[in-house]
C-alpha cells in the first residue's frame, strides 16, 4: 500500500465519489479529496459517502463543561473557539498537536478516520501524515534502542473517559505491516512507570526529530475538501495556525470501518 495521493473527484454525486474513495484506499493510506464540481450541502455530501464507504462510529464528544463527554453522534467539531484556553482541548485550540493516533483508547476503534473542511486558518494548521515504514527505518538508523524498547514492551494502557485500549505502540506482523497505537497524553495514571516512561521517550523522540522533519507529509484543506487514512497505518498531527476568531479554523470529523 502506498502512503499518500490526492484524489480528484469530477462528481457530486456522493455515491458515485464513494465508489471513487474506496478505490483510493484499497491502495493508499492516506487520500486527500479535492472536488472539482461543486457539492453543495457539505454535511449531506459527506454523510452519504462515508456511510457508502464503511461503517461510522459515534465520535462525538461534548467538552462545554470542561469534561470530555461523548454525544453518540457521528461528526466530532475540530474548530478554534477563541473562548476555550489553548491548552484545554487540542480541536478547540490553534497550537501545533503533537503526533498520535485517534484511537488509541478506543475498543473497539476505527479503522479510517476522515476530516470535510468548513473554514480554513489564516495560516497553518495542516495536518501532518508520518509513514510507518519511514518511521521505522529512521529509528532503526537513528534511535535502535528505542525501537527495540517499543516493539518489545509489554501493552501499553490508554485511555479518556469511559474508553480505553491496551496495545503496543509499534507492532510490526509477520508480513512486515506496520501498525501504530499512540496517544501521548491519554495514557492511563495506573500504567506502570516503565511503560509511562516509553510513553514519554517515544513522545520525545517524536517532537524532537521527526514531527517537523523531512518524513512530515502536509495536507492543507480548503473548504470543501476532505482527507481519509487508515489510522493504525500512519501517525498523524497538526502545525500550528492564525487565528483571530471563533471558527477561523472549522474541520468535522468522523471515523468508520471498512467495508467491501
Amino acid at each position: 500500500m502506498e502512503f499518500i495521493t490526492d484524489l480528484k473527484l469530477r462528481t457530486n454525486d456522493p455515491i458515485e465519489a464513494a465508489e471513487i474513495v474506496k478505490q483510493g484506499l484499497k491502495n493508499f493510506k492516506v487520500i486527500k479529496i479535492v472536488p472539482e464540481w461543486y457539492l453543495g450541502d457539505l454535511r449531506a455530501f459527506y454523510d452519504t459517502l462515508i456511510d457508502n464507504v464503511g461503517e461510522p462510529f459515534s465520535i462525538g464528544e461534548d467538552f462545554t463543561n470542561k469534561e470530555v463527554v461523548s454525544t453518540g453522534e457521528k461528526w466530532l467539531e475540530i474548530r478554534y473557539d477563541a473562548d476555550i484556553p489553548d491548552m484545554a482541548a487540542y480541536r478547540h485550540s490553534k497550537n501545533a498537536q503533537p503526533l498520535h493516533t485517534d484511537g488509541a483508547y478506543a475498543t473497539p476503534c476505527p479503522d479510517i478516520m476522515a476530516f470535510y473542511c468548513i473554514n480554513k486558518a489564516i495560516q497553518g494548521g495542516a495536518t501532518t501524515f508520518i509513514d510507518g515504514p519511514v518511521l521505522v527505518d529512521f529509528m532503526k538508523e537513528n534511535a535502535p534502542e528505542l525501537l527495540d524498547r517499543v516493539l518489545n514492551s509489554e501493552e501499553l494502557h490508554y485511555s479518556k473517559a469511559e474508553k480505553s485500549r491496551k496495545q503496543k505502540i509499534i507492532e510490526i506482523g509477520s508480513d512486515g505491516e506496520i501498525r501504530f497505537n499512540f496517544n501521548y497524553y491519554c495514557i492511563d495514571p495506573n500504567e506502570s512507570e516503565e511503560n509511562k516512561k516509553l510513553n514519554q521517550d517515544f513522545f520525545d523522540f517524536l517532537q524532537s526529530y521527526v514531527a517537523h522533519s523531512h518524513m512530515a507529509k502536509k495536507v492543507v484543506l480548503n473548504p470543501g475538501e476532505g482527507v481519509l487514512w487508515w489510522d493504525d497505518k500512519v501517525i498523524h498531527g497538526r502545525t500550528s495556525y492564525e487565528a483571530k476568531k471563533t471558527n477561523d479554523r472549522f474541520i468535522w470529523k468522523t471515523g468508520f470501518n471498512w467495508k467491501d
